[in-house]
């Protein structure tokens, strides 16, 4: 819970800017979502995944929650930022949508903004 109590006050220290405006209570639920998926994931504060386009095994730490979030269709890309071992960057955007009465995570992609853009491109975004 330490790391979601940061995080949360990470991102209301900044902020908002979206690529369309969304009202401050759905912004809230949309980055709780993100913030409790990311708690949930991690084991010793990182977060360890395969990298597919390496083919190896990597672990990653919680750095800079984005105020970003961009609407594709009825779901919402949330944007965040990770950190490797060695200091580097790495983006990772949380895929969010509406179940029953609650937002959820549904896909992190990690280190792909490329594949996100693709997607959101598709939508005419």
């Amino acid at each position: 819970m330490k790391i979601l109590a940061l995080l949360v006050f990470a991102w209301l220290a900044i902020s908002p800017a979206k690529s369309e405006e969304l009202n401050t209570e759905l912004q809230v639920k949309l980055q709780t979502a993100m913030l409790q998926f990311t708690e949930s994931i991690l084991l010793d504060g990182g977060y360890s995944y395969v990298d597919t386009k390496e083919g190896a095994l990597k672990t990653v730490f919680p750095a800079n929650v984005h105020p970003f979030i961009v609407t594709m269709g009825d779901d919402y890309f949330v944007c965040s930022e990770m950190i490797d071992d060695a200091g580097n960057t790495i983006n990772a955007d949380f895929l969010v949508r509406r179940i029953d009465d609650q937002y959820r995570v549904v896909q992190l992609i990690l280190d792909n903004r490329q594949a996100v853009q693709g997607a959101i491109s598709k939508l005419g975004k």
